[in-house]
């Protein structure tokens, strides 16, 4: 085999290499950049798909109107709207599932079919659909901890319930979503959505106390300063975490530290 050969040889396995070693590169970084999704975000996007916002509002805050029906609405699952339809997580459940939970049923005395459906419901203009034949297990425990975060369902300590109030007060629940539980798209953003409180997003984002002060009074963190390669990120995202230093109260550092890390750990 002559020289020229060889090193022709040995050239295209050089390129080859390289054009391996890019692909790994490529699909390393597209698994970092990933979101890792939580419970919350998955019953989101599964809500999304399943139309459930179309009459329950942009995320479930909405609502649209249901002449005939007890509030001549449906209901949105925020402000407080769930105390008066749902008494327990198994019937969040039975809502999904058979589009009414066995317990209202009963008390309209109607008729109740196999879908759970009373006569007086089937009267409406908009009944709520059975999602039975469309929710797998997992599907199922998603859109609940989706809708208990929209719906604010369910005891938690009394600080951190503090922590929630001054997090409503400060707007907190606008980019990090209901409870700060789902997060919303942040063009630019290293993986391209403001992270929840949950999850191994924010873990990597808020690794210890301190930085979750750093965040909530300054905005940043220094370790996150100091890295060139992070900053190329925070400093071209779109929606950059505020400075809440000059507008906190006496007492809503501590609360909201306490509902953070309350919400985190869950």
């Amino acid at each position: 085999m002559s020289p020229r050969w060889g090193r022709f040889r040995l050239g295209r396995g050089v390129a080859a290499i390289l054009v391996v070693a890019v692909i790994a590169a490529v699909a390393l970084v597209r698994h970092l950049r990933a979101p890792r999704l939580t419970p919350e975000l998955r019953g989101h996007q599964l809500a999304q798909r399943l139309g459930c916002f179309a009459c329950h509002g942009p995320g479930g805050t909405g609502g649209i109107p249901n002449p005939g029906s007890d509030e001549n609405e449906i209901p949105a699952w925020d402000g407080g709207t769930a105390m008066m339809y749902v008494e327990s997580e198994q019937e969040i459940q039975e809502w999904i599932l058979g589009g009414a939970p066995r317990r209202l049923a009963q008390r309209e005395g109607g008729r109740k079919g196999e879908e759970g459906e009373t006569d007086s419901a089937a009267a409406l203009p908009l009944r709520m659909p059975a999602y039975r034949d469309l929710v797998s297990g997992r599907d199922l425990d998603d859109l609940v901890a989706y809708y208990k975060a929209v719906a604010d369902y369910g005891e938690m300590p009394q600080d951190a319930r503090e922590g929630y109030r001054a997090a409503r007060r400060l707007g907190c629940f606008g980019c990090h979503g209901p409870g700060g539980l789902v997060g919303a798209s942040n063009p630019r953003a290293f993986k391209g959505y403001i992270p929840p409180w949950r999850g191994g997003d924010f873990h990597e984002l808020v690794r210890n106390e301190a930085e979750l002060r750093a965040w909530i009074r300054d905005g940043s963190i220094p370790r996150l300063e100091r890295s060139r390669a992070a900053r190329f990120f925070t400093q071209r995202e779109i929606i950059r975490m505020p400075a809440y230093r000059s507008v906190l109260a006496a007492g809503e550092l501590d609360a909201l530290v306490a509902y953070v890390d309350w919400v985190s750990s869950r």
